[in-house]
């Protein structure tokens, strides 16, 4: 979906650099309009403007990482707020649903986070953290133009396009990498790759291929005596058990520092989720989501804003000193 939506935004905004160059000849001579004689590359007005518009996809994108950042930040100080000051929330909101349920069952009264005022940041965030990307990008073309005529506003609309286009691909697929690394860990997929290191010899081609043979969560199935008998139970049940009864058996073990064996008689981290694996992938989709879910897709919009600004003050534009700007820069 993402793909598409930028496809569509680049030949949309390929339409309107059209449509501002033809807006922008009506007003020259036939003979010498840039829709006859097109827009010289070479010229250093065309080529400085190109580079810059370049650069505002990047500028851009700074902005709208920050405001995440910033966003984010302000949410973590609400919440750390709302667990030191209402009694009793920290040990309703660490329940899972199994153990809401439970607790709900037997009576137990369920205190409720303040859920008002983490709506208000991210509204109010929402709103005012756009503030300046989008000056950004209503106000370069309209000073381009203004400053320096129609010539520097055709390369800045080359080069932001250009540089939008690869950008926005980048994050889309970078964002979602990240995001997919997140829920293939999750998943339990990457168990039975990483060997523990004791100080033992490990050869490390044997390793692999044992790996390629037995991984994911089936690899640590782990057996456990139920009564009488002896039974295989899913590793995450088996961790579940352990955390209830030994916290500190479990801490090591997601930490990295107690091996899990595998079915196959290997010793291997835990690199499920809460595991250290998993921390590290949580940190990658942390950076990840802003860039496919922010940056990336606001990207489309700048591409278009910017054309269809330049469309609309194309006569404004050919209206300061023939279309040369202000400080006579342009050759029209």
């Amino acid at each position: 979906g993402k793909g598409f939506a930028i496809g569509s935004a680049a030949l949309v905004s390929l339409a309107l650099f059209g449509a501002f160059i033809t807006r922008a000849s009506a007003s020259m001579d036939p003979a010498k309009s840039l829709a006859t004689v097109g827009v010289n590359l070479l010229s250093p007005i065309v080529f400085g403007s190109l580079v810059f518009g370049a650069m505002v996809p990047y500028w851009f994108s700074a902005l709208t990482m920050k405001s995440v950042g910033q966003a984010a930040n302000a949410m973590v100080k609400e919440v750390a707020r709302q667990w030191a000051e209402i009694p009793g929330l920290s040990d309703s909101a660490g329940l899972d649903f199994h153990e809401r349920q439970e607790a709900r069952a037997s009576g137990q009264v369920l205190v409720k986070p303040d859920y008002q005022a983490c709506i208000e940041i991210a509204t109010r965030a929402s709103l005012q953290e756009m503030i300046a990307p989008g000056c950004l990008v209503i106000a370069t073309p309209i000073l381009v133009g203004s400053f320096l005529g129609v010539q520097a506003v055709a390369g800045l609309l080359a080069g932001s396009v250009a540089s939008s286009v690869q950008l926005a691909i980048s994050m889309s697929n970078t964002g979602g990498a990240w995001d997919n690394a997140k829920k293939y860990t999750e998943k339990g997929e990457l168990n039975g790759w990483f060997p523990f290191r004791d100080g033992r010899p490990i050869n490390e081609s044997e390793w692999r291929d044992a790996a390629e043979r037995y991984n994911g969560e089936a690899c640590m199935k782990q057996k456990v005596r139920i009564g009488p008998s002896e039974r295989e139970v899913p590793v995450k049940q088996w961790l579940s058990d352990i955390e209830k009864t030994d916290k500190s058996r479990y801490a090591r073990i997601m930490m990295g520092d107690e091996p899990v064996v595998t079915v196959d008689g290997r010793k291997c981290l835990y690199a499920g989720k809460k595991s250290a694996a998993h921390a590290g992938a949580v940190v990658g989709d942390t950076v990840g989501d802003p860039l496919k879910d922010t940056s990336g897709p606001a990207l489309n919009i700048v591409m278009k804003l910017m054309a269809i600004i330049s469309v609309v003050f194309a006569d404004f534009f050919m209206s300061i000193n023939s279309g040369n700007g202000l400080f006579g820069t342009g050759s029209v």
